[in-house]
């Protein structure tokens, strides 16, 4: 048994608390010794979210430093800011990574595809700064910072360095955007000439799109502002197989969340049958940042066992008829024969 690690886990609605036991089970059968300090954040109707939900989460976050999370479920109505958004924002975890590779067994056009989406969190579009000038004319205000564009950046560049990454490429609208996105361009252009040791490239977004999809094992890190990564981050997984190879990683100076990217599947919800790999995988990552690598490698190889084998218990998602559970089963099986 490894030695005793602490994080708080956060659980929402949706199909968060079905698919929660498994993946503790599988972490604990792969013999990580974690001490769960769990908090629920209910999903509440109506047209907002009360914030003060959030604060004995956020509170926990704060003083562990470390937290797995599903994904927080918010009403589809009204005007409300996401409740994820809004954790996010409360804890100061500034850079989104979504670290993307394909899984053996399952299915891609892409194999071998592993590459980083690095995305500035607190800015752009995407903080939803809005407002009603008159009766049916709407205006969003797209807010860029310098002091922020620069963070992102040398987060961006240290995080290649030390991963070992080959290359960084930035992905902007600065020729349409000349202000905004010329801002964050030109910073970025000054934090690549400091770090001469990485590559560096930077790439106009509709044509980053084009060129992730024609061919997406060029691309190594890819850094970008709020919007571009939220929309981007789904392109990738996508091109690697689903939702179930994708984990997200909130980071702040002082703490970080690993998520789960999916949830929101109210079909789902009291079936049993949601896929737990959207939270395992996050799981996966942050065993690997407490240490724990030698565990997280068997549980990607036991989940690649599992997802190769079509008599394996899988989910519907995944080709299979399977619970959660049962899924985990499979892979608790899988590792106690690696």
């Amino acid at each position: 048994m490894s030695a005793r690690h602490e994080v708080v886990l956060v659980v929402g609605g949706g199909i968060g608390p079905e698919i929660v036991p498994p993946v503790l089970d599988v972490v604990a059968a792969a013999g990580v010794h974690v001490a769960w300090e769990r908090h629920d954040v209910p999903e509440k109707g109506g047209e907002a979210f009360p914030e003060e939900l959030l604060d004995p989460a956020v509170a926990a976050v704060r003083r562990v430093g470390l937290a797995l999370k599903t994904r927080l479920v918010a009403p589809v109505k009204g005007r409300f800011r996401s409740p994820n958004v809004l954790l996010r924002r409360k804890l100061g975890l500034y850079a989104t990574v979504r670290p993307v590779h394909t899984l053996p067994g399952l299915p891609t056009r892409y194999p071998g595809l592993d590459l980083v989406i690095v995305r500035e969190n607190t800015e752009d579009l995407y903080a939803g700064i809005e407002h009603e000038i008159v009766p049916g004319v709407v205006q969003s205000l797209k807010v860029v910072t310098e002091r922020a564009c620069e963070r992102i950046a040398r987060f961006a560049f240290a995080s290649a360095r030390k991963h070992g990454r080959r290359q960084v490429t930035f992905v902007h609208k600065a020729n349409i955007m000349k202000m905004a996105d010329g801002l964050f361009l030109r910073v970025v252009r000054r934090v690549a000439a400091e770090n001469a040791d990485v590559a560096y490239g930077d790439m106009i977004v509709d044509n980053a799109c084009m060129q992730l999809v024609m061919d997406p094992l060029r691309f190594d890190v890819m850094l970008m502002g709020n919007l571009y990564g939220d929309i981007l981050s789904d392109l990738v997984a996508g091109l690697a197989g689903g939702i179930a190879a994708s984990a997200g990683v909130n980071i702040g100076d002082d703490c970080r969340v690993y998520e789960a990217i999916h949830g929101d599947a109210p079909g789902l919800v009291g079936t049993g049958r949601a896929d737990p790999l959207p939270l395992l995988l996050p799981a996966v990552h942050l065993l690997r940042h407490i240490g724990e690598a030698a565990a997280a490698d068997r549980i990607l190889t036991a989940v690649g066992v599992v997802l190769s084998d079509p008599r394996a218990a899988r989910t519907p998602d995944l080709g299979g008829d399977a619970t959660a559970a049962a899924m985990a089963g499979a892979i608790i099986a899988a590792l106690s024969r690696a």
